[in-house]
């Protein structure tokens, strides 16, 4: 009979870790960036740019969004409405290195056909730094950036997370 007790108080205990996990959200890692990113694409890929409000949305770990540009780099969505028709293409980190062209190079690594359409569907990661939210000195970054369809436009979207 006791040890019947101690399973009962073992199992609440079990039950009540887990329900903590599950409030304290997912870990933000890549897996949660990857998600983040596979949601934009799949809502762009049905909605085409009329889906670009809900894109514009999308947060995960806390504040963290995504971003949609096109090919030659021209930013479609992203949380900093001022960089929303900015054609970032040039734009380098602190290292020099220009990332958003890097972002379109992943984008384009591979092709798929929708309808008789080609279209790029690369996907990777892209390292670079940049400034954290109010801050002026850049931290290390990296940005999970897939390419695809919205509507007859060929885009990438992207996330990103600081690395420690």
């Amino acid at each position: 009979m006791k040890s019947r007790g101690f399973l009962m108080v073992g199992a609440f205990v079990v039950v009540f870790l887990m329900q903590l996990t599950a409030w304290a959200g997912e870990p933000c890692g890549k897996e949660a960036v990857i998600k983040a990113v596979e949601q934009a694409v799949a809502i762009l890929e049905k909605e085409g740019p009329a889906g670009l409000e809900k894109v514009g949305q999308i947060r995960f770990c806390g504040d963290n969004y995504v971003f949609v540009n096109d090919l030659k780099g021209k930013t479609l969505m992203h949380a900093n409405g001022q960089l929303i028709g900015k054609i970032l293409i040039a734009l380098k980190d602190d290292t020099g290195k220009r990332f958003f062209a890097d972002f379109t190079e992943v984008a384009q690594k591979s092709q798929a056909t929708h309808n008789g359409q080609s279209y790029f569907n690369g996907c990777d990661w892209v390292a670079y730094r940049w400034p954290k939210p109010g801050q002026q000195s850049f931290s290390p970054k990296e940005s999970y950036v897939k390419g695809c369809l919205m509507g007859d436009t060929n885009v990438y979207v992207g996330a990103g997370i600081y690395l420690p």
